[in-house]
């Protein structure tokens, strides 16, 4: 019995890992509060994740402050997405809860005339999931 729950769990690992980018990572992201906010980053943070680290932001918009989740700091980097305290910026993105509460999660970010996808319509992630780097 033991074997095959060993055999089982190598199983399922091989087969998440082998996923395709972003496959299956949508979930907190709620498409049907889909909104765009613009505004003023105040604060620009880099969160230790499990084998990245990743960006948020403190967005003021005439509603008050929110904290938009973007991604992964290198993958921002990749896009060549220079970010800045008082930069204005427009972000299409939904509300999701996460481990750190409820946050805007964005799907599309604008700033400098400069427009990077971060997530599909779904949710799903555009950088490369599983691999840390």
């Amino acid at each position: 019995m033991k074997g095959k729950t060993l055999l089982f769990i190598v199983l399922a690992a091989t087969i998440a890992m082998a996923q395709a980018p972003g496959k299956g990572q949508g979930r907190m992201y709620d498409s049907s509060t889909e909104a765009t906010i613009t505004g003023t980053i105040e604060e620009i943070q880099t969160l230790d994740m499990m084998c990245h680290s990743g960006t948020h932001l403190t967005v003021k918009t005439d509603k008050g402050s929110t904290e938009v989740a973007l991604g992964p700091t290198q993958f921002l980097a990749d896009q060549k997405l220079e970010l800045k305290k008082g930069d204005q910026v427009q972000i299409v993105g939904a509300k999701a809860n996460t481990r750190r509460g409820q946050m805007f999660m964005a799907r599309q970010i604008t700033s400098g005339g400069k427009t990077v996808t971060l997530r599909d319509e779904k949710g799903v992630p555009s950088w490369p999931r599983g691999e840390c780097r």
